[in-house]
């Protein structure tokens, strides 16, 4: 099935940018510090609705491996996107669901939600 006219153009606001292996690379070993550190937050349970973790905990994990508001810290409803500063690294940390995926940054991220978490919108 074809697309419509103009759907890549109406959608270039969710394209990331491309990672060389050496980026990659370097965004999986930050994603395994992350992960390893989340991993603690499950394993000391607690969590809430739907099996979410507070967003303060989140954060503190995160703050701990050093990602700070620097880094496009986002937290919330058992998400989190973070910037290293080469790569994103995003994903789910819930009671039942921690993963972490590395990927480039957004060509329109959010706004104010840091490079890192795709527009909702559009352009």
């Amino acid at each position: 099935m074809d697309a419509p006219p103009n759907y890549a153009d109406n959608h270039a606001y969710r394209m990331q940018a491309s990672l060389s292996a050496e980026q990659q690379a370097s965004g999986r070993a930050s994603a395994e510090l992350i992960l390893a550190e989340l991993a603690k937050v499950r394993e000391e349970g607690g969590s809430g609705e739907f099996g979410r973790f507070s967003d303060e905990r989140v954060e503190a994990a995160l703050r701990r491996v050093g990602c700070g508001e620097k880094h496009g810290v986002s937290v919330g409803n058992g998400y989190y996107a973070v910037y290293t500063g080469v790569v994103c690294v995003s994903g789910r940390v819930t009671k039942d669901e921690l993963t972490g995926e590395v990927h480039g940054v957004y060509a329109e991220p959010q706004p104010g939600e840091g490079p890192c978490v795709e527009n909702r919108g559009g352009h």
